[in-house]
């Protein structure tokens, strides 16, 4: 499995991780050293094999309970992927994008945006990207008009229709329970590329706006499967108010609390991602 961005500590970080995940043992500094030169025909730097362990320990830090434990020289799995399957999709979209013949890759990870949000206060979630979930209306009017009717809040005017999800990929809501509008919302949108930014300040807010009398402003969000350095952290935050990325994603799903179908789907992708990555 080659190394995308050898030159990136955190990128690398990312692949070590992915890789220790898969293989469920653990991996030496010293193997990584192989590998980077393997990659770019030169010998590795030992600042920068540091710079991926620092990197490594902050994550561990940050992980409730951590997946791994950073030694000296090597780093060892400390879970199976199996007992939180939400994991491993986020670290094969963070390593290799939407790209490398990955499946059904944008769904998957709005489900887990979703599962996250459900888990996060209990909100009420609906997936709305395309393709839309089976059993669901294709014309965006439909689902628009359905939406609102579960939040209780007011449909105004459908979006043109060959917007499709009009940017928005998971809509959450916290109910009072008693029919009413002027609730919390949040309005998310999803990005499996490798840069957080590709996917920053794209959701169309005042669209939805004119598509939805809410009776309280929505709160916009996006998801992505990597982690967000702490340097981009407020400049994202600027205007996608709540940010999931995967350290918040982990720790909200860390101890099991998966909606069966969806633990059962992502089981299959991971093991069949893996036998592809292998082959």
């Amino acid at each position: 499995m080659d190394i995308p961005t050898p030159n990136k500590a955190d990128v690398v970080a990312d692949w070590v991780e992915l890789k220790i995940a898969c293989s469920r043992t653990s991996f030496s500094k010293a193997q990584l050293a192989k590998d980077l030169e393997a990659n770019t025909s030169e010998e590795a730097d030992e600042g920068f094999l540091n710079s991926v362990w620092d990197e490594l320990r902050r994550r561990q830090d940050e992980y409730k309970p951590p997946p791994f434990e950073v030694l000296s020289r090597s780093i060892r799995p400390t879970r199976s992927w199996k007992r939180l399957p939400s994991y491993l999709p986020c670290l094969f979209f963070s390593v290799f994008g939407g790209s490398e013949g990955l499946s059904l890759s944008a769904k998957i990870f709005e489900r887990i945006t979703a599962e996250s949000l459900r888990n996060y206060g209990g909100l009420e979630v609906r997936v709305f990207g395309w393709p839309v979930e089976e059993g669901d209306p294709k014309d965006i009017k439909t689902r628009a008009k359905n939406l609102a009717g579960m939040m209780n809040e007011t449909f105004v005017q459908p979006p043109d229709e060959d917007k499709k999800d009009d940017t928005l990929d998971v809509a959450a809501w916290k109910p009072f329970n008693d029919s009413r509008s002027s609730q919390i919302v949040v309005l998310m949108q999803c990005g499996i590329g490798k840069d957080p930014q590709d996917k920053a300040n794209t959701l169309r807010l005042h669209a939805w706006q004119k598509y939805i009398h809410w009776g309280a402003l929505p709160v916009p969000g996006l998801a992505v499967p990597s982690i967000i350095p702490p340097k981009r952290w407020s400049d994202l935050a600027l205007n996608e108010e709540l940010l999931l990325d995967r350290i918040r994603i982990y720790n909200l799903l860390s101890h099991g609390e998966c909606e069966p179908s969806l633990a059962l789907d992502l089981n299959r992708w991971c093991n069949a991602e893996i036998l592809r990555l292998a082959s």
